[in-house]
C-alpha cells in the first residue's frame, strides 16, 4: 500500500497530495476540533459529553501525522543505525494501527449518537450554538472522509466480481477521466468556482460592513443613554468592543473573498512548480512555501470564520435574522463542501495510483 511507502518512492503528484493531507489538513482541522471543545467544555448542558468528544477526536487526529513521520523519516534513519530497533518500531506501529483505526470509527459512531441527541435543540442555554453546529459539520466531514475510500474500494471490488466487461467499462471511465484531467481543465474549473464566490463575498462584505457599523453605533447610542457619567470611560471601551464584535462577519467576508480571488493563481503555482520535478530547486522550494503558507492561513481563517459566525447567532446586529449572517453561514458551508470534495479527490487519486495505475 502506497501509504506505507517512503515518500521518496512516490510520484510527485501523489507525494504532494499525501504531504498536504498528512501534515497540514488533518493536524490543523484536528487542532480546531480540540480548541472548540476546550473553549466550550461546559456549554452544552443537553449533552455534556459532546465537548469532550471534540477534544478526544481532535487529539486522536493529531496522532495521524506522527504515524507517517515514523514511516517517512524516523524509521529510515533508525534502519541505517539500529536495524533491530527499526523493525520493532515498524511492527509496533503496524500492530497499533488497526487498534487506532477501530477506535477512530467507534469514537465517530459514539459522537454521531451524541450529536443526534442534540437535534432540534436551539436554546443556547441547553447547548451553545457553536458547539451545536460545529459538531454536525465535524461528524458529516468525518463520515465523508471515511466512506470515500470504502466506496472507492467497493466499486473496485464490484468490477472484479462482475463480468469482465464491467471491469473494462470501469477502467476505461477512469482512464478517460484521468486523460482529460489536464491543467487547462483544472484551471477552468478552479476559476469558475473561485471568481464568482470571491466577488460575491467581497461585495456582500463591503456592503454589509457599513450596515453592521451603523446598527452597532445605534445600539451603543441607545445603551449609553442609561449610563451615568462616572462610567463614561468604560462605556467608550464597551462601544469599541461592541463595534468590533458586530463588524467581524463583514471583515471575515472581505478577507476571505480576497483570499479566494487568488486561489487560481496559487493553484497554478502548485500545479506547475510543486509537482514538476524538472523545475529548479529554488523555484520549487519557494513555490512549496507559498502554497503551504496560503493553505495554512486559509484553513486557519476558515476556522476563525466558523467561530465568529456561529458565535454571532444571537447578536442583535448582523445576527441570524440578517442577510449578512445567512450569507456568511452559506459561504462557510460552501467552502467546507469544496474542501471535502478536494480531500475526497486527493484520497481517490492516492487509491487510484495504489491499485489501478501502472506507474
Amino acid at each position: 500500500m502506497c501509504l506505507f511507502q517512503h515518500k521518496a518512492d512516490l510520484p510527485p503528484t501523489i507525494r504532494v497530495a499525501l504531504i498536504i493531507l498528512q501534515y497540514m489538513v488533518i493536524p490543523l482541522l484536528s487542532l480546531a476540533i480540540v480548541i472548540v471543545g476546550a473553549l466550550h467544555i461546559n456549554d452544552c448542558q443537553v449533552q455534556p459529553l459532546l465537548p469532550i468528544w471534540h477534544i478526544v477526536a481532535g487529539a486522536s487526529g493529531l496522532c495521524t501525522p506522527f504515524f507517517y513521520l515514523l514511516f517517512d523519516d524516523v524509521s529510515p534513519w533508525v534502519t541505517r543505525r539500529f536495524p533491530s530497533i527499526s523493525d520493532f518500531i515498524d511492527n509496533a506501529v503496524v500492530c497499533f494501527l488497526p487498534i487506532y483505526i477501530v477506535f477512530e470509527v467507534a469514537w465517530l459512531i459514539t459522537g454521531t449518537f451524541w450529536v443526534m441527541g442534540t437535534a432540534g435543540v436551539e436554546d443556547p442555554l441547553q447547548c451553545n450554538h457553536t458547539v451545536y453546529v460545529f459538531s454536525y459539520v465535524v461528524v458529516v466531514n468525518f463520515w465523508i472522509h471515511i466512506l470515500t475510500p470504502l466506496v472507492f474500494m467497493f466499486g473496485l471490488c464490484c468490477t472484479r466480481i462482475c463480468p469482465y466487461c464491467g471491469y473494462c467499462a470501469y477502467w476505461n471511465f477512469l482512464k478517460k477521466a484521468m486523460d482529460n484531467w489536464t491543467r487547462r481543465t483544472r484551471m477552468i474549473i478552479c476559476s469558475l468556482v473561485a471568481f464568482p464566490l470571491a466577488i460575491s463575498m467581497i461585495t456582500v462584505g463591503a456592503l454589509s460592513i457599513d450596515t453592521c457599523s451603523k446598527e452597532a453605533d445605534l445600539t451603543n447610542t441607545n445603551s449609553s443613554t442609561v449610563l451615568s457619567d462616572s462610567t463614561s470611560n468604560q462605556t467608550t471601551d464597551n462601544k469599541v468592543m461592541t463595534h468590533l464584535e458586530k463588524v467581524h462577519i463583514p471583515v471575515w467576508l472581505l478577507v476571505s473573498g480576497c483570499a479566494v480571488f487568488f486561489v487560481p493563481g496559487i493553484y497554478f503555482v502548485y500545479d506547475k512548480y510543486c509537482k514538476d520535478e524538472s523545475g529548479g530547486p529554488l523555484i520549487k522550494s519557494a513555490s512549496k512555501y507559498l502554497v503551504i503558507s496560503y493553505l495554512l492561513c486559509g484553513l486557519a481563517w476558515s476556522i476563525v470564520g466558523f467561530l465568529w459566525v456561529f458565535s454571532a447567532h444571537d447578536h442583535t446586529t448582523c445576527g441570524n435574522d440578517t442577510a449578512t449572517y445567512q450569507f456568511a453561514y452559506a459561504t462557510l458551508i460552501i467552502l467546507n463542501f469544496i474542501m471535502d470534495i478536494w480531500i475526497c479527490f486527493k484520497i481517490c487519486v492516492v487509491l487510484y495510483w495504489a491499485f489501478l495505475s501502472d506507474e
